[in-house]
């Protein structure tokens, strides 16, 4: 059995790439076979250039033109995820996938891949372009609390097309069922499916040299001076160093996806606006700390309040920019509880979809 994944493809989003990457190797404990389909935008100025410039998810073009970040994730993608042959824009209307690209089965998901507000849910990311009887969704994600009317009716449309469905959120259950009557399952994100086990044989070390002790930090908002402030004093109190990996001038600014779980993994503690970051320091067993996100851009609070309170992670959240009590070795029992009754949905969701147990 072949299966194809559709989602957002971005290999400018360490998160993406690892969920991705995590959804793929779950599905292949139940297929043979699973490729992503490549989707870009068509009427966008980049992907106008990007349609010139076949290389462009070359490691060696984005490493010879500067970008040293992208290639890494790049070079993540190209050894780690299968790809389809073609790209296909996922906002042209009707698409038709090659004859090498086409799957017995089609899955949507995860990410925000029906989030109108980014230009997504459109036919290709219903996969319209396959049976209704070939599709299912996995924790596929609206973004949004509720659909604006004005879309109302184009996600009805798309949804009543999906065989099987399951939403990222609660507030995707309840959109489903407000526009279809349909009943979907809320299942957790795929990066949380694979064990720190199975993480393992994937990461990778760092090129640039890793202090022997250190607090790990990534934000993808904006970090006050009062947060710096209380981190660098909290690294000092540890005897750590201090990684800032969205800061341009750390020599980790650049890690791909395999080293950034690396360094989660052996950090003394994770400061972090994050998800997957959050995620990746519950699945090691790490102290984090997690911050509310400052500043413009997507903000992931009730993506993360539903995180912490599903898996009792209360005494991780940072108290606007103080930190939370650091353990010196967290207790994450009721969570990995929580974790196991998560999986087992799931693995219970994929064999009813796919049609045998897991091999």
């Amino acid at each position: 059995m072949k299966v194809g994944i559709v989602s957002i493809f971005d290999n400018n989003n360490l998160g993406n790439r690892l969920q991705n990457f995590a959804l793929q190797q779950v599905l292949l404990k139940y297929a043979d076979q699973v490729v992503t389909i490549k989707n870009k935008p068509y009427y966008s100025k980049k992907s106008r250039i990007a349609r010139m410039l076949p290389l462009a998810e070359s490691e060696f073009l984005n490493r010879l033109l500067g970008m040293e970040r992208r290639a890494r994730i790049v070079g993540f993608t190209n050894r780690n995820i299968r790809l389809s042959r073609g790209c296909y824009w996922y906002d042209k209307g009707d698409v038709k996938l090659r004859k090498a690209d086409q799957c017995d089965l089609y899955c949507a998901g995860s990410d925000q891949i029906w989030n109108p507000t980014m230009g997504r849910g459109g036919s290709f990311d219903y996969l319209r372009f396959a049976l209704k009887e070939q599709t299912f969704s996995y924790a596929a994600s609206f973004g949004v609390d509720a659909v604006a009317p004005e879309h109302a009716d184009a996600v009805r449309q798309g949804l009543e097309h999906v065989g099987h469905l399951s939403v990222r959120e609660d507030a995707g259950q309840q959109i489903v069922k407000d526009l279809t009557g349909r009943d979907a399952q809320v299942l957790v994100d795929p990066t949380m499916l694979l064990t720190a086990e199975e993480w393992d044989q994937v990461i990778a070390l760092p090129k640039a040299p890793v202090p022997e002790k250190y607090v790990l930090t990534y934000f993808l908002g904006k970090v006050s001076e009062q947060r710096r402030t209380a981190m660098q004093e909290q690294a000092h109190k540890m005897g750590c160093q201090l990684i800032e990996i969205m800061d341009p001038a750390s020599p980790f600014h650049c890690v791909g996806p395999d080293e950034f779980v690396y360094l989660i993994k052996h950090a003394q503690l994770v400061c972090t606006d994050s998800f997957h970051g959050s995620v990746f320091s519950f699945l090691y067993g790490r102290p984090f700390a997690v911050f509310g996100r400052q500043g413009k851009g997507p903000n992931m609070g009730s993506r993360l309040k539903t995180f912490v309170s599903k898996f009792s992670l209360q005494e991780c959240v940072a108290d606007g920019d103080r930190l939370p009590p650091i353990p010196a070795q967290p207790d994450y029992d009721a969570g990995y509880a929580a974790l196991r009754t998560e999986r087992e949905k799931a693995a219970a969701y994929l064999a009813q979809v796919l049609g045998s147990a897991e091999r």
